[in-house]
């Protein structure tokens, strides 16, 4: 199934091979439960569907296999492992789901590291519908 990304910045959804439009399917990964709670609050407000929400690195490979998600929110700051490991692990044993890393910390330094590893970064105080929709674009530019 390829994933299309609508050009509008209030495009809440994503259009399979057939033309259905279905919401954007997420895995959100961090290990503050208070941030995960706040952010699956914003982005299913936007129509992004969380399909799992994941605490550790260590488990994020399993649910990403068991949930088949169009993205991957990443934290880079894990307790358990970097988060940059886990998106290369992800980028070898999962091609084709996109990994977006998010942090606290500014944004040029997130785009270094997501180059290469990721489709791209966003400051957590950034995440929305529109900012994920932007990363997957310029990513497949």
């Amino acid at each position: 199934m390829t994933i299309l990304i609508r050009d509008s910045t209030d495009a809440s959804l994503t259009a399979d091979v057939h033309g259905r439009e279905m919401a954007l399917r997420t895995v959100l990964v961090d290990d503050d439960d208070r941030f995960r709670a706040m952010a699956r609050r914003l982005l299913e407000s936007e129509g992004i569907e969380i399909v799992a929400e994941v605490a550790t690195g260590g488990a994020t490979l399993d649910a990403v296999r068991t949930c088949q998600p169009d993205v991957v929110l990443l934290d880079i700051g894990l307790a358990d492992v970097d988060g940059t490991d886990v998106a290369r692990q992800l980028q070898s044993e999962c091609p084709g789901i996109a990994v977006v890393l998010i942090s606290t910390r500014e944004a040029e330094y997130g785009s270094r590291v997501a180059a290469g590893i990721a489709a791209g970064y966003l400051p957590k105080d950034e995440l929305s519908l529109a900012a994920i929709t932007d990363v997957l674009g310029q990513a497949t530019c």
